[in-house]
C-alpha cells in the first residue's frame, strides 16, 4: 500500500501543491492550442491560465497571511476573496478590450482548464491538510 501524502505546510502547502499542476497544465494547454490552432490561440490560452493562477494564488496567499494572526477571519476572508475574484474577472471581461491577437476560444478553454486543475489540486491537498489545520 502506498504511503499517503500529508501536507505539513498548511496554507503554504496548499498554495505550492495547487500552483505547480496549474502552471504545468497552463503551459501544456497553450502549447496544444499553438500546435493545433495558431500562435494567437496558444498565447490566449496561456494568458488566461496565468490570470486564473494569479487570482487563485493571491486568494490563498491572503488566507495564509490572515490565518497566521486572525484564524477566526480566515473563512470570511476566503469567501470575500472568492467574490472579489469573480468581480475582478467580470471587470476584466467587460471593461478591458481584448487585443487584436486574442483568441476567445483559446482563452476560454485555457482559463477553464486552469480553474479545474487549481480547484482539484486545492481540494486534494486540503483534504490531506485538514487534520493539521483544524486539530
Amino acid at each position: 500500500m502506498a504511503k499517503r501524502y500529508v501536507n505539513t505546510r498548511g496554507w503554504w502547502g496548499i498554495f505550492l501543491h495547487a500552483t505547480w499542476p496549474t502552471l504545468l497544465v497552463t503551459v501544456l494547454t497553450g502549447l496544444v492550442f499553438q500546435i493545433v490552432i495558431s500562435s494567437q490561440a496558444g498565447l490566449s490560452a496561456l494568458t488566461a491560465g496565468i490570470v486564473v493562477w494569479m487570482l487563485s494564488a493571491v486568494s490563498v496567499v491572503l488566507i495564509a497571511s490572515i490565518w497566521k494572526n486572525h484564524r477566526n477571519l480566515a473563512i470570511p476572508v476566503a469567501m470575500g476573496a472568492f467574490v472579489a475574484k469573480m468581480v475582478f474577472l467580470g471587470f476584466l471581461l467587460t471593461v478591458v478590450p481584448p487585443p487584436d491577437w486574442f483568441h476567445t476560444t483559446g482563452a476560454a478553454l485555457g482559463a477553464l482548464v486552469a480553474i479545474i486543475v487549481w480547484q482539484v489540486a486545492e481540494v486534494i491537498v486540503f483534504i490531506n491538510t485538514r487534520r493539521l489545520i483544524y486539530p
